[in-house]
């Protein structure tokens, strides 16, 4: 029984590492969602509604270099 919790623990551990290392962000991801924040910020700041797809696609153009 003891053998037994011991292997539930590392597993249990070995899938909450392999989680933490799949969802962290790539750089990609903080420069698009830099980019949107800056993009929004402005929008609030002329009083102009922007759609959230237009400034993510935007953002993203951005962070590529298509830009």
């Amino acid at each position: 029984m003891k053998t037994a919790s011991i292997v539930l623990a590392i597993l249990v551990g070995a899938v909450g590492v392999m989680i933490a290392v799949t969802n962290k962000p790539t750089g990609f991801d903080r420069c698009v969602s830099i980019i949107s924040g800056e993009i929004e910020d402005r929008a609030l700041a002329t009083a102009a509604t922007v759609d959230p797809r237009d400034v993510e696609i935007e953002a993203a153009r951005i962070c590529a270099g298509a830009a």
